[in-house]
């Protein structure tokens, strides 16, 4: 018989945290679930710590090498069965009452397809973390924003929901797919994009996770992580292009207007123009010059096309210009002079 409530736990190198992890869940007033873990070929003795725990609802599968938490996360995914599912990352833990309370809400909502929480942000130690939520920050000031409100709020400034506090229905999956394989910053926003772009979600104003924040987060400040998560949002932003031009612009009516953006062309045009008119960063620019691209077909829409790509620095061209400009400034230098003093003229090839 399946559990109400599958925990899926993917694991990596985690031995120091992943006792606790399991500890909570086990803790729980609900007690209808079983864990799935998939430990992602830790080496630092993770499998041994969670071996350890004799309860026969704990579930592991060890992955002889390092996979990607993304692909072990799936694998727990798939050999899930419950009618809800729970994420729970091995350095986090649940805080009481967390399952009743999400469990009690999806049963008395059948319309709302995910419920999420807020996070208790920790440090290594399990200390409260400094400075409040930061990213996790409830955006609205309603408690009940729709999907629409949602998929605006994801487009225009990025994800503030924290994974580990959801309890999602284990049917969406079977209807959106699982976590995307070739995301590793983002792959949480692309679902809840996905997930928004056909059903709606609900964040209760508790804590219902202890979500640890320290360097070996793969959202952590690192130079590979911002570059990572831009390219990933680019990709992200192109499910929008699947929409319903209606729901399309239900979800941005209010900033059309503002903009004057014309909405009578295709949507993948005005949806261009408009991405071109909100907060510039480097994907939402691309996406926006990507996206016209695509749709242009008449003159006047390729000329505009034209006119555009002239004019938006999506790649950051003038900054990477002027970063390089004291490099190439050496470069020319030391080419110009080939040990033995003399000028090298580069066009004819021949010493001064």
């Amino acid at each position: 018989m399946s559990p109400c409530v599958s925990v899926v736990m993917p694991s990596y190198n985690h031995a120091a945290f992943v006792g606790e992890a399991i500890q909570s869940i086990l803790d729980q007033s609900f007690q209808d679930f079983d864990i799935i873990v998939t430990d992602d070929g830790s080496r630092d003795g993770t499998p041994d710590v969670i071996v350890k725990f004799s309860d026969p609802r704990i579930k592991l599968e060890v992955f002889s090498e390092n996979r990607g938490g993304v692909i072990a996360g799936n694998s727990a995914l798939r050999r899930a069965s419950g009618k809800y599912i729970a994420r729970l990352n091995s350095d986090d833990f649940f805080l009481p009452g967390k399952l009743e309370k999400q469990v009690s809400f999806l049963e008395a909502n059948p319309d709302v397809a995910a419920v999420f929480g807020l996070p208790r942000l920790i440090d290594e130690g399990g200390k409260p973390f400094p400075g409040g939520y930061h990213e996790f920050t409830f955006p609205f000031s309603h408690a009940r924003p729709s999907r629409e409100d949602w998929l605006r709020f994801f487009f225009l400034v990025g994800n503030c929901l924290c994974f580990p506090t959801v309890l999602i229905r284990r049917s969406i999956f079977d209807e959106i797919g699982l976590l995307d394989p070739r995301l590793a910053n983002l792959p949480d926003l692309d679902m809840w994009v996905r997930l928004c772009m056909k059903h709606d979600i609900y964040v209760m104003q508790t804590e219902l996770t202890a979500f640890r924040k320290h360097k070996r987060n793969m959202s952590a400040p690192r130079p590979e992580a911002t570059l990572r998560a831009e390219f990933e949002y680019f990709q992200i932003l192109k499910h929008y292009r699947r929409l319903d031009p209606e729901l399309a612009y239900k979800i941005f009516a209010e900033h059309l207007e503002v903009f004057g953006i014309d909405t009578n062309r295709s949507l993948d045009v005005w949806l261009g123009e408009f991405a071109l008119h909100t907060r510039p960063t480097p994907a939402r620019l691309l996406f926006g010059l990507d996206t016209i691209f695509g749709a242009s077909s008449t003159s006047e829409e390729c000329r505009r096309l034209i006119e555009h790509t002239g004019k938006i620095d999506a790649f950051n061209l003038k900054g990477i210009s002027q970063l390089m400009a004291p490099v190439e400034a050496i470069r020319r230098n030391a080419l110009c002079y080939c040990g033995s003093g003399k000028k090298y003229k580069h066009c004819h090839g021949q010493f001064a």
